[in-house]
């Protein structure tokens, strides 16, 4: 005999797939974004789409759990996972964003590529892996993994504020260059906030208590 599902968890089952399409989309986002600011490659109008259909897909979010509260009138372990579905949603939302940020400050920059493609690169694959743990964490709803970014977005944060502390000495660089380069920097912290964001909701998804 199959196990009985409620009406219920047919529409949870569809809002998470919709999350998982969204951080997928949300890693090629942000992928094409650092692409753009480490290579000069023209990638501002395929962020733009990608970034708007985030947003799309965040307000299909939002619409599934207004209709399944209305429906279903969900007991507490079923509306903390729509409650933390909407902040998931959002926060993949808000990473198109900062994608799309990241390549207008690009198109600002003589040659079109940051300057200090060193360190963006090292802080992205930093940002890019704290990306990729919160979106497995989300999938098999895995509060250790979430528990791995408390420390890298704290590494994030530092490496933020070390370019900011040892911008001012370089000489090497002029200031729009270095204007741009910390802007593109703000923007990849924030992305890490983000995805740490995510990892939050897991935790109170699952367990109804947020990661201290």
């Amino acid at each position: 005999m199959s196990s009985y599902e409620r009406p219920l968890d047919a529409g949870l089952n569809a809002m998470s797939e919709i999350l998982f399409q969204m951080a997928g989309l949300a890693e090629r986002t942000v992928s094409a974004s650092i692409q753009a600011a480490t290579s000069g490659e023209e990638l501002g109008t395929q962020v733009r789409i990608w970034s708007n259909e985030l947003q799309g897909r965040y307000d299909d979010v939002e619409e599934k759990a207004v209709e399944l509260i209305a429906r279903y009138q969900p007991v507490a372990s079923d509306l903390r996972v729509i409650k933390s579905s909407m902040k998931v949603a959002y926060d993949l939302a808000r990473l198109g964003r900062y994608a799309y940020d990241i390549v207008q400050v690009l198109g600002l920059i003589d040659g079109g590529k940051a300057a200090d493609r060193v360190f963006l690169e090292k802080m992205s694959q930093k940002v890019l892996k704290m990306m990729r743990l919160s979106f497995t964490a989300l999938r098999i709803r895995e509060v250790e993994i979430a528990r791995q970014l408390i420390e890298m977005d704290t590494e994030v944060d530092q490496m933020y504020r070390d370019y900011l502390k040892g911008v001012m000495r370089n000489p090497g660089l002029t200031p729009a260059e270095a204007v741009s380069t910390a802007l593109i920097a703000r923007h990849l912290e924030r992305i890490a906030d983000h995805a740490w964001y995510i990892a939050q909701s897991v935790s109170y998804m699952v367990t109804g208590t947020y990661i201290v």
